[in-house]
């Protein structure tokens, strides 16, 4: 189960990448988390139809749900768009990394789960190994192989303290959402319906907050041409269909320490495709930091 949490990290940083480049185009970060959030639930509800997945959820499950769409959807995930315009996605990742020792701290406090020493260990060298990849690579020599366009994009920005708190906050708020799906996965329900659940009430409480005061958004209710809505659209699949109901299905074997720390590896798996969109060369911590997170996913799986 573990290898889900370990695949959302990759689906994330991908998806984290997209959203930087399409963030002004759509007309901000909340109007990014709109259209985000109701692609995302027809995605999953016509895939929670096509597999029976309603029928799975009781209304015991609905609480939880609701708690955890509220806290990180509606408010972690424009938060995290509005971090990543501000500071960018690279440095945004690596503080919403701060999730899974958020995750951990509160599965122990409000579920009394226990790490193992191997896991604590494991962890430990994740985090490290993220911490250093990303915190002390602050501006990477350019190869000059990349477009100029997406080098801008991705260009490293002052780092601000508006930025760095909403990043705190994202990661905060996810921290919350897996555990709040911890309980609610225990009883295996199907992950796409639990995630269209989530999906809808983040549609209904963002879209109608915005309809009731567009004025405070600075932004009309127009719809983004069709080129933005199609990178949207790829990046809510990538990101939100299929990385988050991979970590709803790691929660049903693994802790919320272990499967928010697997997940929040996005920092490092953005460094390659950085590379790749930009041409810009990674710093010799970057593989540094690569090699030591590497070690304690492998100290993680390891029994």
């Amino acid at each position: 189960m573990a290898l889900f949490a370990l695949g959302t990290s990759f689906c994330i940083a991908l998806a984290t990448l997209i959203s930087a480049e399409v963030v002004k185009a759509v007309g901000g970060p909340m109007a990014l988390s709109r259209w985000r959030m109701l692609i995302g639930f027809l995605m999953l509800a016509l895939i929670a139809t096509a597999v029976g997945g309603w029928d799975s959820l009781s209304a015991s499950h609905l609480p939880l749900i609701v708690l955890s769409s509220l806290v990180a959807i509606v408010v972690a995930d424009p938060a995290l768009n509005a971090g990543i315009a501000l500071i960018g996605a690279r440095r945004t990742g690596l503080i919403f990394s701060l999730s899974a020792p958020f995750a951990a701290a509160l599965g122990f406090l409000v579920l009394g789960e226990t790490l193992g020493p191997s896991q604590l260990v494991g962890c430990a060298l994740v985090a490290g190994g993220i911490a250093f990849a990303v915190g002390f690579s602050r501006k990477p020599a350019a190869s000059g192989t990349g477009s100029d366009r997406n080098a801008s994009v991705h260009a490293e920005v002052r780092l601000s303290a508006a930025g760095v708190l909403l990043a705190v906050l994202a990661a905060f708020g996810q921290a919350v959402g897996i555990l709040s799906m911890r309980p609610v996965m225990l009883d295996n329900p199907d992950p796409f319906a639990v995630m269209g659940a989530r999906g809808l009430v983040a549609v209904v409480v963002l879209w109608a907050w915005h309809l009731a005061f567009p004025g405070t958004w600075k932004t009309g209710i127009s719809v983004p041409d069709w080129k933005t809505l199609a990178r949207v659209s790829l990046g809510v699949f990538i990101g939100y269909v299929v990385g988050m109901s991979m970590l709803m299905i790691a929660l049903t074997g693994t802790s919320v320490a272990v499967a928010s720390t697997l997940s929040s590896m996005a920092p490092i798996a953005i460094l390659p495709m950085l590379w790749l969109r930009t041409g810009t060369r990674l710093a010799w911590q970057a593989w540094c930091g690569a090699f030591v997170t590497v070690l304690g996913t492998a100290v993680l799986f390891w029994r």
